[in-house]
């Protein structure tokens, strides 16, 4: 995740930079395997992507 497509392959809400109705809600958007379970972060970043891609549903954006 990134704050632009020449340095990231998504934004921060893990929407991929070239197909914009992709949405990566797992595991894969971070960049390495933690030392710690990472189970809790990806359930934060799953839910701030849905919030935001249902917003983008309702404007008709997506």
């Amino acid at each position: 995740m990134g704050p632009d497509e020449a340095t990231s392959i998504a934004n921060q809400y893990c929407q991929t930079w070239e197909v914009k109705n992709l949405f990566l809600m797992d595991g894969s958007v971070l960049p390495s395997n933690p030392d710690k379970n990472p189970t809790l972060t990806i359930l934060a970043l799953a839910w701030r992507g849905s919030e935001y891609l249902m917003e983008e549903m309702k404007r008709g954006n997506i």
